[in-house]
């Protein structure tokens, strides 16, 4: 049985170059480099619940195009010293251009990085599967 369903939403634009946002988790939150990531709330969807969390951890509400990236997964962890199984589903996120970000008290830090920075940034296999997802369906 899956506790909590979560989105990861891989933000991205092509304008001028391919580049791809990534959020630098506070130290007592892990401390690691991840795209918008976020619980589902009851009774929302999960497109829904992407450009919830966009707008909460980024402040970016201009956005091109949400892509399902049809790639979920689903893990264990501990939360509260509760072992949950989680699920993520994963998506791509079009805006029109590299723009600021206002970070959320989640994150300390953002990079909009290329394609082989965002893969030596990221720490989980399952966040470097959907990222090449990501890439392969938008040809990046």
């Amino acid at each position: 049985m899956i506790d909590r369903v979560n989105i990861l939403a891989f933000v991205y634009t092509i304008n001028p170059l391919p580049s791809f946002l990534l959020l630098k988790r506070v130290l007592n939150k892990g401390g690691y480099w991840q795209p918008v990531s976020g619980g589902i709330e009851i009774n929302e969807q999960p497109i829904q619940d992407v450009k919830r969390e966009l707008h909460e951890e980024t402040g970016i509400t201009n956005v091109t195009n949400i892509i399902n990236l049809d790639y979920s997964y689903e893990f264990e962890t501990i939360t509260r010293d509760v072992k949950m199984s989680m699920m993520d589903i994963s998506f791509g996120v079009e805006v029109p251009q590299i723009q600021p970000v206002y970070l959320s008290k989640e994150h300390e830090l953002y990079k909009w990085c290329s394609k082989a920075e965002v893969k030596k940034y990221l720490e989980w296999k399952y966040s470097i599967l959907a990222f090449e997802k990501l890439c392969d369906v938008t040809n990046n």
